[in-house]
């Protein structure tokens, strides 16, 4: 018989073995992360320097700030490693900086615009809300030549309510061709025009330029910009007119162009936005009719043109769009009668018609939406009885006026609350009712003799009265 092996060949043979094992654990678990890169290091102190609040966040952070509890600040790996071999550690990078709100750090009194921020090579997003607000300190937005800029990486870009950063939109903003969302909003000394390099920015698919002092025209080569889903530009001091090429952004779901100076009329080529869910253009100088063919707008929720002195009949196409929530239509010079079609808007939860030269009567249609819960027919010239029972009445609650249409009265005030007109007289309401019965008559005869006529026949109640009066001509 074979003499057992000894405790030293049985370690030999075992150790290819665990040595496997390890490699095999080895790269499994990945390379690991690598401290950031001293050089990098260096530049994101000199960031928290110009713009933090915190005096100690240079001691915190030690060698590795990305292994720091710091909230407004995000690292990941360089895509694919930096390191050399499969083993080798990957290099962690600055992803994202977030500056202003709490739990993010604050910004300090004196903070001056980070330019060294875009020196970060892996940076993805920069925020900058609420950082800039001491009045005895304005800080200039200013960004690096746009050869520093070229090979950013900065995906998203938000520099918002910033009440005391001063300047105008850097045009080097255009050399990040990266970038996929830029807001700058809310920042009122922000003034001057629009650069026109913003239409090379192919990744775009948000940009919100609100709430600033910018002035000029709005840039038609923004239209180039086809994969943008979002685009608000509204309170502002743009002028001119609305660049018909803006129809060309077909993926865009908002449109927000309102309080400006803007004029002319609405580009017919708005026609083409379908998935366009909200469009305003209130409050600027618009005039004439809305496009044709907005009914084909079908995923329009919220269609706000209050404030334009457009001077036409109310369309009854408006009537036809079926998602449509809000309709906001208030002092625009509109004129004629409320559509019978708004009956139509199942989805309608708000309409605003207040302060135009409307006539005719209410809608009896309107009390059928049962989602309503505002809606402002104020001083218009409407007349009539207001056609709305109980239980519609209720649903709107004090959200309802009808003030200031000196034509209009309620039958019942026992059920009609106070809505700014009076009550019926005991005259009014039988005419009403003649007046309801007649078209209800109207209506059925019409539909009769369309139908007898279409079969290729005339009803014989129109034959007798016909034959009776060609014979009393005969005898003339």
């Amino acid at each position: 018989m074979a003499a057992p092996p000894s405790p030293s060949s049985r370690a030999l043979a075992t150790a290819p073995c665990l040595l496997l094992l390890l490699l095999l654990s080895l790269h499994a678990a990945g390379p690991a992360a690598a401290a950031m890169d001293p050089a990098e290091r260096e530049a994101l102190l000199r960031v928290m320097e110009a713009v933090s609040s915190d005096r100690d966040w240079r001691e915190a952070a030690g060698d590795d700030p990305c292994s720091s509890p710091w909230p407004g600040l995000e690292c990941k790996p360089a895509p694919g490693g930096s390191g050399v071999g499969a083993g080798a550690a990957a290099r962690m990078h600055v992803a994202r900086l977030d500056f202003g709100v709490p739990p993010n750090p604050t910004c300090k009194d004196t903070a001056t615009f980070p330019v060294g921020a875009f020196a970060l090579p892996g940076l993805r997003a920069l925020f900058l809300v609420e950082c800039f607000k001491n009045p005895d300190a304005i800080a200039a937005f200013t960004l690096p030549p746009p050869a520093n800029l070229s090979s950013s990486r900065l995906q998203q870009l938000s520099v918002r309510s910033n009440p005391s950063l001063s300047g105008t939109l850097p045009p080097q903003l255009a050399s990040i061709g990266s970038l996929q969302v830029l807001t700058v909003s809310q920042n009122a000394l922000v003034r001057g025009e629009v650069p026109r390099g913003l239409g090379a920015l192919k990744s775009l698919v948000h940009l919100d330029l609100s709430y600033n002092s910018l002035t000029g025209t709005i840039p038609s080569r923004l239209g180039e910009l086809r994969g943008l889903v979002g685009l608000d530009l509204s309170y502002n001091s743009f002028s001119g007119p609305i660049p018909s090429r803006l129809g060309e952004l077909t993926q865009l779901q908002k449109l927000d162009l309102s309080s400006n100076n803007l004029t002319g009329g609405v580009p017919g080529t708005f026609t083409r936005l379908k998935s366009l869910t909200f469009l305003a253009l209130g409050n600027n100088g618009l005039r004439g009719r809305l496009p044709s063919g907005l009914s084909e707008l079908r995923d329009l929720q919220y269609l706000i043109m209050e404030n334009n002195p457009m001077g036409v009949p109310l369309p009854a196409e408006l009537g036809n769009i079926a998602r449509l929530q809000e309709l906001r239509l208030a002092n625009s010079g509109l004129s004629g009668s409320i559509p019978e079609t708004f009956g139509l808007l199942s989805s309608l939860t708000t309409l605003s018609l207040e302060n135009n030269n409307l006539t005719g009567r209410i809608p009896a249609g309107l009390s059928r939406l049962k989602r309503m819960y505002h809606l402002n027919l104020s001083k218009n010239g409407l007349d009539g009885v207001v056609p709305f029972d109980g239980a519609f009445l209720r649903q709107l609650g004090r959200n309802l006026d009808l003030s200031g249409n000196p034509g209009l009265c309620v039958a019942d005030r026992a059920v009609v609350p106070d809505v700014g007109v009076g009550v019926c007289s005991a005259g009014d309401v039988a005419r009403e009712s003649s007046a309801a019965a007649a078209a209800a008559e109207s209506s059925v005869v019409g539909r009769v003799v369309r139908g007898e006529v279409a079969r290729g026949r005339w009803p014989a109640a129109l034959i007798r009265p016909a034959a009776v009066a060609l014979c009393c001509c005969l005898l003339l």
